[in-house]
């Protein structure tokens, strides 16, 4: 009789559903504007962690406006890339840069 080999169930690409602390290790914290420009903001070991880089990174972003200086693009959304099962990057959490407005 032959083997059957049970495929790992997976999570979006990743091997554990994903919670606000679970460690991600080196993910990179991406910010992209509605024409799908994007910049690295920083790297983030947790969602929760990303969620307040990414909080800083508008209000720092929205102060340098402010000021008359460049901010760089206008974040549209936040996406937190890390590495799933198979070794690829891939997006663990997205958050669009509006839900921080109300926090600034």
């Amino acid at each position: 009789m032959p083997r059957s080999r049970k495929q790992p169930k997976s999570y979006n690409g990743f091997a554990i559903p994903l919670q606000p602390d679970t460690e991600l290790g080196m993910a990179m914290l991406i910010a992209e504007d509605e024409e799908g420009r994007h910049e690295p903001v920083a790297v983030a070991s947790t969602i929760n962690e990303a969620k307040e880089i990414a909080q800083s990174d508008l209000r720092g972003r929205m102060r340098r406006l402010e000021r008359g200086e460049d901010p760089g693009i206008c974040p549209y959304t936040y996406k937190l890339w890390a590495r799933g099962i198979d070794g690829d990057y891939r997006i663990a959490w997205t958050i669009p840069a509006t839900s921080f407005v109300e926090l600034i």
